[in-house]
């Protein structure tokens, strides 16, 4: 249950914050994790992203303020982190429907964005086929991009497709088929926390070309290709079979909401795998300590 209690610890920093500004820092140290997991992990559970959530209780308490006060609205929107008067125009008519002028002036409809709290929910039977392995340390050879962690979920998908008509999956396939290891398959890989940058991240399409145990002989990838080299690790490995990317997207939900709450583990800061088979059959693999 401290899982769940430090991400309502997280959640009331940030609530108590929402008028300065909020540090990436403090909020690693309140979860216990990076903030590349703490974004991930909020996005699935809330199904929002951070940013979404922070901006939206922001103008929402702008909304109450302008309402509830005599201050001058540039003020207001300085207060919540917007530095023009435009760029906070721009963001309260895009989510309340109105221009924020409007509601001194007038009887409008405003929107409102409750904070957030999570709790463990029991639910009915719901069955996870995964497998806990201790996995020595990896090299995974292959095409990175950087990404904005909180566009992830809508570019990831172009990545892919672009790499299925400029060349790459056939660069990929082909060292597949020299490199026959775990974790296998074509790998999409989330580089983030201390392996990246807060808000963005890297993203690696890649094929794992060597494993650090004696009889594995690493295999050479075209000069370039870029390398991501992990260390030995616990991964809780889960099955994602079914169309993509419902079938992924569900496991990590789950993962979250309900595995991992009631696991006993922790996040590791180390990056998320997930492997690519053919006939609509997926692997997931999530560090745990």
């Amino acid at each position: 249950m401290k899982w769940v209690e430090r991400i309502n610890d997280t959640i009331n920093y940030i609530e108590n914050n929402l008028d300065k500004d909020i540090s990436y820092d403090e909020i690693e140290k309140i979860s216990v994790c990076s903030i590349y997991n703490f974004q991930r992990m909020f996005s699935y559970i809330a199904d929002r992203p951070l940013s979404e959530y922070i901006r939206n209780r922001r103008l929402t308490l702008a909304a109450f303020d302008i309402l509830n006060s005599k201050d001058n609205i540039i003020d207001i929107a300085m207060k919540y982190g917007y530095t023009s008067h435009d760029s906070f125009t721009r963001a309260f008519k895009k989510f309340h429907g109105v221009l924020p002028s409007k509601v001194r002036t007038g009887t409008v409809m405003l929107k409102s964005c409750p904070k957030t709290s999570f709790q463990i929910a029991i639910k009915g039977e719901c069955y996870m086929n995964y497998q806990i392995e201790k996995w020595p340390a990896l090299t995974i050879s292959g095409i990175k991009k950087k990404v904005k962690t909180d566009e992830a979920f809508q570019v990831i998908p172009k990545i892919w497709d672009t790499a299925g008509r400029d060349g790459t999956m056939k660069k990929l396939f082909e060292l597949l088929m020299k490199a026959d290891m775990r974790p296998a398959g074509l790998l999409g890989v989330s580089v983030g926390g201390q392996w990246g940058e807060s808000e963005e991240m890297d993203y690696y399409l890649g094929v794992t070309t060597h494993v650090d145990v004696t009889e594995c002989k690493e295999v050479t990838a075209p000069s370039q290709m870029d390398q991501l080299k992990l260390p030995k690790a616990t991964w809780a490995i889960f099955k994602a079979n079914g169309p993509l990317p419902e079938s992924v997207q569900d496991i990590y939900k789950k993962f979250y909401t309900e595995w991992l709450p009631n696991s006993g583990y922790e996040l590791d800061d180390l990056p998320v795998i997930e492997c690519y088979f053919q006939d609509e059959r997926q692997e997931v693999w999530i560090p745990i300590k």
